[in-house]
């Protein structure tokens, strides 16, 4: 009789953080992360891979991608699911159970509510669905879209993308992008009247320290979910003077003492 790999009781005997000498990783700590290139896609330098054992997930820069330590060791080793959590159940001695494991290769730390901001000029969207197929098939769970505020547009000019709240400094909500969910063009669409120019995605939230600035609002939900919590980007693809000098502002006021670059 065939036997399977429990993967719930794996994720909760090895760690992300237990892992690392497992893959044999030559990672560095810092400020309660472990960093270091990432041997998997051999690419976004060498502070690519980032392993949050406080959310017990992992992320890379290079790919983009990231995850619990089945799909951490998965992506070092270049295999499958299933042949990642035999080479971690080998390893740390962990039997294989007669039960069928759970299909989720990912785990969750539910994140705490978004603090609200004071008196919105704009009213959230309610009708936003942050468990629509679509939303996962980008790579965002629910809980993340639920922090974020964001989810798939059944109607409104967002209508069939992903609409993603933005606020000013203040955390004021000012206006909502729409990311598609499949291959229609323009990827990003704005309200009339809107300048993108204006804003830093998720620059609200952000503390002090590093700042790590990504492409677009999608990578950093997407980096914020694997446990990359100080990251912001741009809503264009170039990058103005006063974008720079906006940026350089907020750095400042947020006492942020250095800039990584994805």
């Amino acid at each position: 009789m065939s036997t399977f790999i429990d993967f719930a009781a794996l994720k909760e005997r090895v760690s992300v953080e237990a892992a690392i000498p497992l893959l044999r990783l030559s990672l560095k700590q810092q400020n309660g992360q472990w960093r270091g290139p990432c041997p998997g896609c051999k690419s976004g330098g060498n502070r690519a891979l980032v392993v949050t054992p406080a959310k017990n997930a992992f992320y890379c820069f290079g790919e983009r991608t990231g995850g619990d330590v089945i799909a951490f060791a998965a992506h070092i080793r270049e295999c499958s699911a299933k042949e990642a959590a035999a080479f971690l159940a080998g390893r740390e001695g962990v039997q294989e159970s007669d039960n069928i494991s759970g299909s989720s290769n990912r785990s969750h730390t539910v994140p705490e509510e978004r603090k609200k901001g004071a008196a919105r000029s704009l009213q959230p969207l309610s009708y936003l669905q942050p468990d629509h197929e679509s939303i996962a098939a980008l790579g965002l769970d629910e809980e993340t879209c639920v922090e974020f505020g964001a989810g798939y547009a059944p109607k409104g000019i967002m209508r069939g993308r992903l609409a993603i709240p933005l606020h000013d400094s203040n955390g004021i909500l000012v206006a909502y992008c729409g990311r598609a969910v499949d291959h229609k063009n323009p990827t990003w669409v704005f309200p009339k009247g809107f300048d993108p120019e204006t804003q830093v995605f998720n620059g609200h939230a952000i503390e002090e320290g590093e700042l790590v600035l990504l492409r677009d609002p999608l990578e950093t939900m997407q980096a914020k979910q694997n446990g990359i919590d100080n990251v912001a980007s741009f809503l264009t693809e170039t990058i103005s003077p006063r974008q720079l000098q906006m940026l350089a502002k907020l750095m400042d006021e947020k006492a942020c003492d250095s800039l990584h670059l994805i």
